[in-house]
């Protein structure tokens, strides 16, 4: 990457961070007032769930065919488009921002919880397929060591 598209692309990801910094406290602050202070604590099945349904909507925004329209629409280099990218790619980046809006929603709307519990079903059948597969291609590679010998 020449030195002029690597010091912007840097320049990007520093702005990025800031207004992921400034929408999280802004989110502090609006949770607060909304809800008279802060919320302390969640039961353990409510922690769970948030963390399955940020889990499937990384998996939904980073990989699954269904969001590639709105990946691509950021295929153009350079500069900020180049930076969504990336960020649109990137499992990590996705999931901080998941989570955000996860337990941004979490506190502030009743109805969140059903979305939460929806999208956390969703991810328990994703593991499962994840997990037919690894047991699947498992038993076809012993299958094929098996049949080699």
């Amino acid at each position: 990457m020449p030195e002029h598209r690597h010091r912007s692309h840097n320049i990007w990801n520093f702005v990025f961070s800031a207004f992921f910094v400034v929408v999280l406290a802004a989110a502090g602050w609006y949770m607060k007032e909304a809800r008279g202070g802060y919320l302390v604590s969640v039961p353990p099945f409510d922690a769970l769930l948030m963390a399955l349904a940020t889990f499937r909507i990384t998996r939904l925004i980073v990989y699954d065919k269904i969001a590639r329209w709105f990946r691509d629409l950021f295929l153009y280099e350079g500069g900020f488009f180049e930076t969504v990218q990336d960020l649109l790619s990137c499992p990590w980046c996705i999931g901080i921002w998941s989570s955000l809006v996860v337990v941004f929603c979490y506190f502030l709307y009743d109805w969140a919880w059903f979305v939460i519990f929806f999208l956390a079903l969703a991810a328990a059948g994703s593991f499962l397929q994840i997990i037919a597969n690894a047991v699947g291609w498992k038993a076809e590679h012993t299958k094929q060591q098996v049949e080699e010998r």
